[in-house]
């Protein structure tokens, strides 16, 4: 195996609890460059509930994750140049409705612009794979770091702990109390 590439097997998992700042190692934890200049902000939304209520819509209740983390010129770069080619389909399918409206076709750019929309955010998923965040909890975030040394840096630089497997999900705790 050459050195650039890892496998699925060296991946780390690591609990960063919410609110802290993190100190980042001097690399791209997306190439293994040293020094990076620039940063990307890794999201997951997590949805808990949806609360139909009549006359006034839905409403819903999720959890959203964020870090930001440094990265080599060119992974930012392709990050933002995806988001935002993202939104200008979006915007590019609606707007070609209005200017070819006559046309008999037409009718169908909006669902061409809302589908190139989502391949682009599959394209940003994919291009921002070495790091996840996998899972949301109340007072922290688990991220998978494809890269194992620089997941073992960034433990050793933030006093956390590495993990080769997921923590188990545990069970929300539900206090009722007495009626008597």
């Amino acid at each position: 195996m050459a050195p650039d590439q890892i496998s699925s097997k060296s991946a780390r998992y690591v609990r960063v609890p919410l609110g802290s700042r993190v100190q980042h190692p001097a690399a791209c934890p997306f190439t293994g460059r040293k020094n990076p200049r620039s940063a990307v902000r890794i999201e997951r939304r997590q949805m808990q509930m949806i609360l139909p209520i009549p006359f006034l819509g839905l409403f819903r209740l999720g959890k959203v994750g964020r870090i930001v983390l440094p990265a080599a010129w060119g992974i930012a770069f392709g990050a933002r140049v995806l988001a935002l080619m993202a939104l200008l389909s979006l915007a590019a399918g609606f707007g070609s409705l209005i200017w070819l409206k006559d046309e008999p076709y037409a009718w169908q750019l909006p669902f061409w612009g809302i589908a190139m929309m989502y391949i682009c955010f599959g394209a940003e998923w994919l291009w921002l794979c070495r790091v996840r965040i996998v899972r949301i909890g109340t007072s922290s975030l688990e991220l998978r770091f494809a890269s194992r040394e620089y997941a073992e840096e960034f433990c050793r630089l933030n006093d956390l702990h590495c993990h080769t497997r997921r923590t188990p999900k545990r069970a929300t705790p539900i206090i009722v109390n007495d009626v008597g």
